[in-house]
């Protein structure tokens, strides 16, 4: 795609890039809610923290994160960072190093 944009003034420079953020953002809001759909309260998770992984239960679905109870605590992921752990795996939620 090629648009030119050189002949634009700084006023409508402006309001497309406004336009550009809008809909970026209205993007990413489609994206996370696709994701979050995956998911349903009771859910049993897993993320990655800075240092391990985590797993923990779906307690309630936000607009832009899951709350995830664990063992250490609460935490709010954003759905993209979530994977369902499979049934066979279901138990004891605890901290993997």
């Amino acid at each position: 795609m090629n648009i030119n944009i050189d002949g634009l003034s700084k006023k409508e420079l402006l309001e497309l890039n406004r336009r550009i953020i809008a809909r970026l953002k209205y993007l990413s809001e489609r994206d996370t809610l696709e994701f979050s759909k995956k998911f349903r309260m009771g859910d049993v998770v897993e993320f990655r923290s800075e240092e391990s992984m985590i797993r923990g239960i779906v307690i309630r679905i936000n607009r832009k994160t899951l709350s995830i109870k664990t063992k250490e605590g609460h935490w709010n992921v954003p759905p993209q960072f979530l994977r369902k752990v499979g049934k066979g795996e279901k138990g004891k939620l605890e901290i993997i190093k």
